[in-house]
């Protein structure tokens, strides 16, 4: 009897995997590449960051830290964002517009429009930056990328490695936001098109415990993007 349910579980695990999803065969750095070279021809999108653990501080002397930005980037550097933040002690949001070098965002106080404060420290456009964003980032390989396996993502067919890298690495792409140790990292790139649809960034130095984690999502792919310059004070 032991015997033969044995049989049956082993049937069962060869049935389940052959019924998994499946990807040609691609060495790992090849799939880290290809997808920041994907990432650069694609020429809008929609994202989403939550950061959990550690703090990530917009503006430390003021306690002003960072839980999610949600919004639409179109090439070459237009943003609309809705940002989750805690100031002080207190959950806040606020939105933010970048059109170039103009950077706009709501008051946490009134909810009015103003010009970016230069102490504000981010500008989240600088993360798909064709030279220091997360596509370059990508293009130039993690280190000791490894393939996770084959996984199915939001009903898409994707590549999961893992790897690591210099924290010096991301210091343009997330406007110094992360630390300058050892970063794992994550990604989840669309079999066929190798394009990214999650990422995962770790920065390890920021606390042993609780460490800062930024998990990236990304989807809508060529959407259709209207972002223009608000009107200050309304």
């Amino acid at each position: 009897m032991k015997h033969f349910l044995k049989v049956v579980a082993l049937l069962t695990f060869t049935l389940l995997s052959a019924c998994g999803p499946s990807l040609p065969s691609v060495p790992p750095g090849d799939i880290v590449t290809r997808s920041g070279e994907a990432m650069l021809k694609v020429p809008s999108m929609h994202f989403k960051i939550d950061i959990s653990g550690a703090p990530v501080y917009l503006n430390k002397s003021v306690s002003l830290s960072l839980r999610s930005v949600e919004g639409d980037f179109a090439r070459p550097d237009s943003m609309g964002v809705h940002l989750k933040v805690i100031a002080a002690v207190a959950a806040a949001e606020m939105d933010m517009i970048a059109l170039g070098n103009e950077q706009y965002v709501t008051s946490i106080l009134t909810g009015k429009w103003e010009v970016l404060p230069p102490q504000f420290g981010f500008n989240p456009a600088i993360m798909f930056d064709p030279k220091v964003g997360i596509e370059q980032l990508l293009k130039n390989g993690i280190d000791n990328a490894q393939l996770i396996g084959v996984e199915s993502l939001d009903g898409v067919n994707v590549y999961h490695v893992k790897g690591s890298l210099d924290g010096a690495r991301v210091q343009g792409m997330s406007g110094g936001m992360i630390g300058m140790g050892r970063i794992d990292a994550e990604l989840w790139s669309e079999g066929g098109t190798f394009v990214p649809r999650r990422a995962i960034l770790i920065d390890t130095a920021s606390d042993p415990e609780k460490p800062s984690t930024w998990t990236m999502s990304f989807a809508s792919f060529g959407k259709t993007v209207n972002i223009t310059a608000p009107t200050i004070g309304q």
